[in-house]
């Protein structure tokens, strides 16, 4: 927490998605409940609306890289603050909770395809280099802290306060995030860059190049490109499993709504903690620390559909959280130092992309094998996945491979 402490930029930014993910974590446990009370196969379309938008993130990186990243992630969030604002509006109209939740499901993806690139961009020049490894673990800490908190009051909040206000304070949240990241602007330099030859052809033919260029940069990453079919497949898998976890919650375990955000809760909690620890593994060698993390949330995901009992699932769902936390924030730290800063936009939009291609192809198989196939399998498969994954991070991340040193010139302490 001391990277908090010291970086003024930073901790304005973690303040504001602190808000930010906590507004959207009750709305979307809210959301998710109602549609499979109402028709539980549109929790598929659901799951669609989360993924679909996220494959843009690939163009969304191509702008970051053409524009002032801050102020893209300014304007992301007070957009999604107004759309929400047009969905409490729209729940006038009888019999429009479900279409309306879904939508703005589907903006708030569409607007984290512009966001994720531009943090990844912002956060590096927020803290040196040597901090970098503890920034992402405490920024991943604050994403999963809101959503915990967020996830655990969100079933409750259906009762407690209405579904109106639970718009209302998603709408909030997204304002305050904005202001808080206006005042990251002020201590956030960025010096644009020049504009490109193939930019004054036609607007296609620099996307195209940028795509391009992102993707020269990833087949260059250590071990990215060899691992990818297996990072994808897993995606799939889990996309598939979560995205019927209410369902399996409400029709397996003959638990509530408050069960649902309290079981959802127990993972975003391990991802919590997972984030916090990540600074005492970045000196471990990458490859071993991360099989190890992957392969024991893997393990976790094949217990947990034996699970008898609330208690139990969100247990599971908990350690399997602290493996996903702590590897997800050591790769990804890995990936930000050893992108070049020109490219890392586009880059990392890119990898978004290519990560989340089959993660629509989940939730609509979810939804196609509902009352077909048990749910127990997809969660067995997103396990065994996971095993895989774990095998495919120890055969492609070289050995000798750890957190690189920070480079000249980085950031000085605000």
């Amino acid at each position: 927490m001391g990277t908090i402490r010291r970086y003024g930029g930073f901790r304005s930014l973690w303040i504001g998605q602190l808000f930010s993910q906590f507004g959207n974590a009750v709305f979307l446990i809210m959301a998710l409940w109602e549609i499979q009370l109402h028709q539980p196969q549109l929790l598929a379309v659901a799951g669609l609306a989360m993924a679909l938008p996220s494959l843009l993130a690939a163009f969304g990186g191509v702008l970051v890289d053409r524009h002032h990243p801050g102020r893209m992630m300014l304007w992301t969030d007070v957009m999604r603050g107004v759309a929400v604002a047009l969905g409490m509006a729209a729940l006038l109209l009888p019999g429009s909770l479900d279409l309306v939740t879904i939508a703005l499901i589907a903006v708030n993806s569409l607007g984290a395809a512009l966001f994720g690139p531009a943090e990844m961009v912002v956060v590096p020049r927020l803290v040196p280099a040597q901090d970098l490894a503890g920034a992402n673990g405490v920024y991943s800490l604050t994403y999963q802290l809101a959503n915990a908190i967020g996830a655990a009051i969100g079933g409750a909040a259906i009762v407690a306060v209405g579904i109106i206000w639970v718009f209302g304070f998603d709408m909030a949240s997204f304002w305050i995030s904005a202001a808080a990241i206006l005042l990251m602007l002020r201590t956030f330099s960025w010096e644009p860059k020049a504009p490109e030859t193939n930019r004054a052809d036609s607007p296609s033919s620099g996307l195209l190049s940028g795509l391009s260029a992102g993707w020269a940069t990833v087949r260059q990453l250590p071990g990215v490109v060899r691992m990818m079919p297996v990072v994808v497949l897993a995606n799939f898998a889990y996309m598939a499993a979560f995205t019927m976890l209410p369902y399996w919650i409400h029709h397996q375990l003959h638990a509530g709504a408050a069960a649902f955000g309290l079981i959802d809760a127990g993972w975003a909690v391990g991802l919590i903690v997972g984030g916090v620890l990540t600074a005492r593994f970045q000196h471990w060698p990458l490859r071993a620390s991360s099989t190890l993390m992957f392969g024991l949330q893997a393990l976790l995901l094949l217990a947990f559909p034996f699970a008898t009992a609330s208690y139990l699932a969100g247990g599971l769902l908990l350690f399997a959280g602290i493996g996903n936390g702590i590897g997800n924030a050591l790769m990804f730290t890995m990936l930000q130092q050893l992108t070049p800063e020109d490219v890392r936009g586009r880059a990392f939009g890119l990898l978004f992309t290519l990560f989340g291609i089959a993660n629509p192809l989940g939730s609509l198989a979810a939804g196609l094998a509902l009352g077909h196939i048990p749910l127990i399998v997809s969660w067995l498969v997103a396990g065994g996945t996971g095993i895989w994954l774990a095998v495919a991070i120890w055969r492609s991340v070289p050995a000798d491979l750890g957190i690189v040193p920070a480079p000249a010139g980085a950031p000085e302490t605000v």
